[in-house]
């Protein structure tokens, strides 16, 4: 048996996956053995045939419809067998020594069934890696400062334990995700880390944030021109989340707070445009004025379109088989 399984999902790009599987396939002298199975998502654009060519060692599943997130990786983990399963996006790269500390990591520790790295952009800029799972006091505390504080813990250099990590990258045992039931499908695409953090916590097992092992992520590369649908699914996602994890009044709370933190984040990012550059404060450059209107009118009216879910299953109508 393995010890590690890293799961995959290619849906479009094939160029940083193939970068991904390179970083992947440079590291000759890790500790652990490892098989790398990609999950090629219906994408139709060549990346099967360049990873035979390329990289023989990895295992491909050709799947002929699109599915979820949550889907595609559970159908490597069912179709294969290792102590751990190291889920990873395909536009990522993992710098050599990050899968051998992970394993080492979580070998020490039983008390912890998953961990995960600091997640790096290729700016170099530190990315969300760690975060507090919701509660009313953790949004409040985001919304009124501008995201600013509450939610994301990822700051530090000493490994830690959190409510839930980056779900681009972290290294989970396989005998706990079996316990947890795998991903929930459901889900198709964002807060899949959140809702498996949930149901780890009652299985009394926690989650720890690894700053001192790091993986590189282009940062929403699968979904960056199709910003109004990748919004609705996030709602979507956010809303199937607070109804698995909370009551009725607690879930109205939660989601006025979150729109009220984006209703907030929209003016100051109008307010700063204006203001002349040397006076903008430093974040003004990641403010984004749509997005936060579009999150804040989801949730204070509900989810008003399509997401990335349709785009799947137009697809799908159309074009498998």
């Amino acid at each position: 048996m393995k010890d590690v399984t890293v799961s995959v999902v290619h849906a479009s790009g094939p160029e940083l996956t193939l970068e991904c599987l390179e970083s992947l396939d440079q590291e000759h002298a890790r500790r652990a053995s490892v098989e790398v199975v990609l999950l090629d998502n219906a994408s139709d654009d060549g990346l099967v045939a360049a990873v035979h060519e390329r990289f023989p060692a990895v295992r491909v599943i050709e799947q002929r419809r699109r599915a979820g997130f949550g889907e595609n990786h559970n159908t490597i983990i069912r179709a294969t067998e290792s102590r751990y399963v190291f889920v990873l996006n395909p536009d990522t790269q993992v710098p050599a020594g990050t899968i051998d500390a992970l394993v080492d990591y979580l070998d020490a520790r039983p008390e912890a069934a998953l961990a995960g790295p600091r997640i790096r952009g290729f700016d170099g800029r530190q990315q969300f890696s760690a975060l507090r799972l919701m509660s009313i006091p953790v949004q409040l505390a985001w919304a009124l400062s501008l995201g600013q504080v509450g939610t994301v813990v990822s700051h530090g250099e000493t490994p830690k334990p959190v409510g839930a990590v980056s779900g681009c990258a972290f290294l989970i045992r396989r005998d706990a995700f079996e316990r947890a039931g795998l991903f929930d499908e459901e889900f198709f695409m964002y807060c899949e880390e959140a809702d498996v953090a949930r149901r780890l916590e009652r299985l009394g097992l926690e989650r720890h944030y690894v700053p001192t092992v790091e993986v590189l992520h282009h940062r929403l590369q699968s979904t960056v021109d199709m910003p109004e649908r990748r919004i609705n699914e996030f709602w979507r996602s956010l809303e199937l989340y607070l109804e698995r994890h909370h009551a009725a009044v607690e879930r109205g709370v939660l989601r006025f707070l979150t729109g009220a933190g984006y209703a907030l984040a929209a003016v100051a990012a109008t307010v700063g445009r204006r203001l002349p550059e040397t006076a903008r404060p430093s974040i003004a450059g990641t403010w984004d004025e749509r997005a936060y209107r579009l999150h804040a009118r989801n949730a204070f009216r509900g989810v008003q379109g399509p997401g990335l879910r349709e785009l799947a299953e137009e697809w799908n109508r159309t074009s498998a088989g």
